[in-house]
């Protein structure tokens, strides 16, 4: 709405600012040097200058007579090559130009998203005619490329949900019409087992979509305090010890005493290496083996760097965790996408591992509230490691 708004305003000024040349004109007054200032242009230019959209201006044969510096930008063009051309040349989109010509010859505004050749923005275009097309139009151009993604992830996390939902719902119909032809009690008893583990996985989904939800809202709010890791990292290994026994997977915890103690939310930082453990309990074989280990690292003095951290990574003094597995790894070409919502590495080789699919999603969001990051290295076959950085206290 505010767009549309702006979008009359402006053209109000640009009709005033063409009305008052026709008027001067008719006055006969003397046409303005090259190095004078007319005032109907200063208004104009001032106005488009202060817009925060690309603005073209196209005369009734779609000849390009101005455009800003926004819409230079936005549409990667030289306003010395563009003034003068024909739209086609300036947009390289024969679509936009139809848009254009029908608004002009029917006097109604239109309104179009394209992308540009060659650019991954996607723009947003409205066409508003002037005095009924008689004086070309005005375009506005807008970057929608955020707006864009958000509403393609939106329509990802619909998808996934419904996917994810679609398989336990569909085994516990089956398995209550199975019940409903009263088999025996050793089957029915195996059968009501069975719905009571898919029920558990739709919850579980559930409650994580919920807690994703709200941290990424921004609605759970961290409470920071100095703790010591290595009484962390103990907890957390004691909570995911059973499922490391029932695979008789070894689990070496390598933190020194003398660690400075980091600036986190025990709690939440004790989910995310409950969660990377679990993740290496489930993609590591029996008899294997899974280490973490916590350093203090120097980010920007020109120190080697982790393997694989971030450029965008924060300079200064920082607690480097990581946890390192001998289990299947994980392809080179997945390793910049698990971190997404829902993203699973190949589903065929995982199918039996379980999971929603949000849990590394949920540890990102959690490390980078502390300021930190998280991300992995991993050889196919080999093993992965997962690295998180935390603040120093």
């Amino acid at each position: 709405m505010e767009w549309i708004i702006a979008t009359l305003l402006l053209a109000l000024v640009l009709s005033f600012a063409w009305r008052w040349r026709q008027r001067s004109r008719a006055q006969q007054l003397p046409a303005p040097s090259d190095s004078s200032i007319d005032p109907s242009s200063s208004l104009f230019h001032a106005a488009a200058a202060a817009f925060e959209d690309g603005l073209v201006l196209v005369d009734a044969d779609r000849r390009v007579r101005y455009l800003n510096a926004q819409a230079e930008e936005l549409l990667n063009l030289s306003r010395t090559v563009s003034v003068g051309q024909g739209l086609i040349a300036l947009a390289r989109d024969y679509q936009v130009d139809a848009m254009v010509e029908e608004a002009i010859a029917s006097a109604e505004p239109r309104e179009s998203i394209f992308q540009p050749l060659g650019r991954q923005r996607m723009l947003r275009l409205r066409v508003v005619p002037l005095d009924h097309g008689a004086n070309g139009a005005l375009l506005l151009v807008r970057d929608v490329t955020q707006l864009s993604q958000l509403e393609r992830s939106r329509r990802d996390l619909v998808a996934n949900v419904s996917h994810e939902l679609r398989t336990p719902l569909a085994s516990i119909k089956l398995l209550v019409e199975t019940l409903q032809s009263d088999p025996p009690a050793p089957i029915a008893q195996r059968m009501l087992s069975q719905i009571a583990q898919e029920v558990d996985a739709i919850t579980q989904l559930v409650e994580e979509l919920h807690e994703l939800s709200q941290i990424e809202s921004g609605r759970v709010a961290l409470q920071l305090t100095p703790t010591p890791l290595m009484p962390l990292v103990a907890h957390t290994i004691e909570r995911i010890r059973p499922q490391m026994d029932r695979k008789s997977i070894q689990v070496t915890a390598c933190v020194p005493d003398d660690l400075p103690h980091a600036l986190i939310d025990g709690a939440r930082i004790g989910q995310v290496l409950l969660n990377l453990l679990h993740n290496a309990s489930k993609f590591t074989p029996e008899g294997g083996q899974v280490t973490i280990e916590a350093s203090v690292i120097t980010v920007g003095d020109g120190s080697p760097a982790p393997p694989g951290m971030p450029p965008s990574h924060l300079p200064g003094q920082w607690l480097l965790v990581s946890v390192t597995d001998n289990g299947i790894g994980i392809p080179a070409n997945d390793l910049s996408r698990i971190f997404e919502r829902f993203y699973k590495v190949d589903r065929a080789r995982t199918r039996n591992a379980g999971g929603t699919g949000l849990g590394l999603a949920i540890a990102k969001h959690l490390v980078e509230g502390h300021g930190g990051r998280i991300w992995a290295t991993s050889v196919e076959g080999e093993g992965s490691t997962f690295y998180l950085t935390l603040p120093v206290a």
